[in-house]
């Protein structure tokens, strides 16, 4: 019965095209073909290509071009009752990391129509060697950018890309990065919470990061992957119990946590092994992520972190290939320039100069890089020497200070062959009642002396960017720098501070 109903649809169907579509002089009763109609106007292909057919009736034969050599066409002879000519449409696969989109013109005569064929993007051979050292890498990463708020966003699978900021990273994201005249982009990506039950990485996820980061190879950038803040599984549980009151962790329980660090970054680094020189790893993101409970008690949890380094060097050594010499990123306490000088030495490091970098953040001071008072009379608005106005003057953290704290890192680490990573640092851009040149010239000032001055120290320093072009306007300000929507720099102040900054190193 199935098939019988099913030949009765198939016969009405083709009946009912015929009766519109016969030849000019109306044979066998059906309507003359008076204009050309193509159908479908869209097609639709896969990263590897492949054909597909567009139908053109027309009373005459059709002809058909395509405005891209990706996207071939061929037309068949036209029938003879129903005037249709088969235009065979054959896409290439795509090797680009970028989606494309061609026109198919389809012409009969005197008239034209046109269809739209799109193809996803493909993927690249991220494949290389390594061939540099940590050291020669570093001067090739300045300046460097964050791709904030987006893959170490929590939320439902790859949904948590967008949870924190509205924009999904594309290889024009990137492409604007580097057009911007960065050299390297940081990637903090959260991984345990995209995990299942056994502590396996969702193959999704995994693929998706991977995305973002052929975006960057692509471009020629260098790449920092770490596992950030990631729900707090280590950052703050692995030297805390309890999230509450501080409740410092048994050998037993420290042990326990550097196992799952090291699975997780097993996975990480298996998947990416065969990538060469232009992708870095960097294990954590701020230990001690929980100013509050850890306050006062940086030197107290400090060994639990030198375990967890020295896990996460072992496990992406231990998969061997590419990732037994790639440069590494291991992190200085609560990433804090101070303790990181006074509480961490190279003998506390899991091996020797080579391949081996150290990471602090710089948000000095506060109330102008906008971590606390970032609204209100202690705001500071003013920042530098030559840019003082009558109120909401930075009191300390201006240049003096910036070149003491990058010179802790010289001393302790770059001199002895370890490149250090400013992972982040900003300057709130804000709109203010005040003297508003001053604060530009202020934000400014800021970044050009951080690149400037970590530059000279062996440093490469990451703005860190949340896409938060809102934010913008109004005294709370932001310290976005390209506008990933469109491409564009909003964060115009910033990055002419950047620009100043390494071209004055």
């Amino acid at each position: 019965m199935k098939k019988i109903l099913m030949l009765l649809v198939a016969f009405v169907a083709a009946t009912a095209f015929a009766a519109c579509g016969d030849d000019d002089n109306g044979a066998g009763g059906g309507t003359p073909v008076s204009k050309l109609t193509v159908r479908p106007l869209s097609l639709s292909f896969t990263a590897e290509g492949g054909e597909q057919s567009i139908n053109a009736q027309a009373p005459v034969q059709a002809a058909a071009t395509s405005s891209a050599d990706w996207c071939q066409v061929s037309v068949g002879a036209q029938s003879s009752g129903l005037k249709i000519s088969a235009v065979t449409v054959t896409v290439a696969p795509n090797t680009t990391t970028y989606s494309r989109t061609a026109t198919v013109t389809v012409t009969a005569g005197s008239e034209t129509a046109t269809v739209t064929v799109t193809q996803d993007e493909g993927t690249i051979d991220a494949s290389g060697s390594i061939t540099k050292s940590a050291q020669q890498i570093a001067k090739e990463m300045i300046p460097g950018w964050n791709l904030g708020n987006t893959l170490e966003a929590t939320g439902d699978g790859l949904a948590a890309e967008t949870a924190w900021q509205p924009t999904k990273t594309t290889q024009q994201v990137i492409d604007a990065v580097k057009a911007a005249g960065f050299k390297s982009v940081r990637i903090p990506c959260s991984w345990m919470i995209h995990t299942d039950g056994s502590g396996t990485i969702d193959a999704e996820w995994m693929a998706r990061v991977k995305q973002v980061v052929n975006y960057c190879i692509h471009a020629g950038l260098y790449v920092v992957l770490n596992d950030h803040y990631d729900g707090g599984w280590i950052e703050v549980e692995g030297f805390s119990t309890s999230t509450a009151a501080f409740s410092p962790l048994s050998a037993v329980q420290v042990a326990g946590k550097a196992e799952q660090l090291k699975a997780l970054w097993t996975q990480i680094a298996n998947e990416f092994n065969s990538y060469g020189d232009q992708l870095l790893f960097a294990g954590l993101n701020e230990p001690f992520q929980n100013y509050t409970l850890f306050n006062g008690r940086h030197a107290e949890v400090y060994p639990n972190l030198v375990v967890y380094n020295r896990a996460f060097v072992e496990a992406v050594r231990a998969t061997g290939g590419n990732n037994a010499k790639r440069t590494l990123v291991v992190q200085g306490p609560s990433t804090d320039i101070q303790s990181t000088a006074q509480l961490m030495t190279t003998a506390d490091l899991p091996e020797p100069a080579g391949n081996l970098m150290v990471e602090v953040h710089y948000y000095n001071p506060g109330q102008f890089c906008g971590t606390f008072d970032a609204t209100g009379d202690k705001a500071y608005y003013y920042w530098g020497s030559g840019n003082h106005s009558t109120d909401h003057n930075a009191t300390y953290g201006e240049e003096s200070d910036m070149q003491y704290q990058f010179g802790l890192m010289q001393a302790a680490f770059t001199s002895k062959g370890y490149p250090v990573i400013i992972g982040e640092y900003a300057g709130m851009q804000r709109t203010i009642s005040g003297d508003q040149d001053k604060h530009n010239a202020s934000v400014r000032a800021f970044y050009q002396c951080v690149n400037q001055y970590a530059a000279n120290c062996g440093m490469v320093a990451f703005a860190w960017d949340t896409n938060d072009t809102a934010g913008l306007l109004g005294e709370t300000g932001s310290g976005t720098i390209i506008d990933r929507k469109n491409g564009t720099v909003v964060g115009t102040h910033a990055l002419e501070g950047i620009k100043a900054g390494v071209a004055a190193q």
